[in-house]
């Protein structure tokens, strides 16, 4: 499985649709200088317009790879359903740069489902430490003036990211359980829109004052989305960190279960 999961993640970070992930998410990085730089010279050197400024702006945005893991997960599992066997799926262990196959693996429907988890994990860190890199050093270029960018910047940028990564594991989770109980790519997608926009979405109208849903307001503190909104405030009364990864952690195992059993259902079948 192992030998099966390295070559895996070789292979889809090859891939065609890696490489536009990959690209669109350095360009939103590049655009989001430019835009730094165009406000710096419009309105001149203005609080908001300094290099540390873009690594808090960029916690703001911690959203974005969130509604992306569905992406991932794609990129992860494929473009074919892989139906369930009892006695496990038959696999070809991917080949590598034209070189002829090492042989064949099988897999369970858990090691299977697991597997791909495991690579969309794996995919998004790739992702996220050339995100983060390439954040530096474009953010370092575009305000060479300022000199070297502090490592407490830095640090205070991947703390926040840290906290976030509960809640991008419970992203990859809903990602996988949906591809995995629909055979139709659209209907994983429709699913996942549901669980990770519209749902948080009505809940958050209805605990505003126009409604004045007590329930929604309550509810709404252990949203995921509310839960990335507090993230970048350390100093916010209502953060609270062991609240923050319990959430992400909670919603991240329920949906890895809720997607073990219905695949593995599909195997009795």
């Amino acid at each position: 499985m192992i030998e099966y999961l390295i070559n895996d993640l070789i292979i889809s970070l090859r891939s065609k649709w890696a490489r536009i992930y990959l690209i669109g998410a350095l360009a939103l990085i590049l655009l989001a200088n430019i835009a730094v730089i165009c406000f710096r010279f419009i309105y001149g050197s203005n609080e908001g317009t300094f290099s540390y400024n873009v690594f808090e702006y960029a916690s703001w945005c911690f959203l974005i790879p969130y509604y992306s893991t569905i992406l991932l997960a794609h990129i992860a599992v494929g473009r074919e359903y892989i139906y369930p066997r009892k006695d496990g799926n038959v696999l070809e262990i991917p080949v590598l740069a034209g070189r002829p196959t090492k042989g064949k693996v099988v897999l369970k429907p858990v090691k299977l489902y697991l597997e791909k988890l495991l690579l969309t994990i794996l995919l998004a860190f790739v992702f996220f430490v050339a995100a983060v890199a390439f954040l530096y050093v474009t953010t370092q270029l575009f305000h060479i003036n300022e000199g070297i960018i502090p490592w407490m910047i830095l640090r205070l940028f991947l703390e926040k990211a840290a906290l976030a990564i509960p809640l991008w594991f419970a992203g990859i989770s809903f990602a996988v359980m949906f591809f995995f109980i629909f055979e139709k790519k659209w209907k994983a997608y429709v699913g996942f829109a549901i669980v990770t926009v519209l749902i948080p979405q009505t809940i958050r109208i209805l605990s505003l004052d126009r409604f004045k849903s007590e329930a929604a307001r309550m509810i709404r503190r252990y949203t995921i989305t509310q839960s990335f909104g507090l993230v970048p405030y350390p100093s916010y009364p209502d953060r609270s960190v062991p609240l923050i990864v319990a959430i992400g952690l909670t919603y991240g195992f329920i949906a890895l279960i809720v997607g073990l059993v219905i695949y593995c259902k599909k195997a009795d079948r």
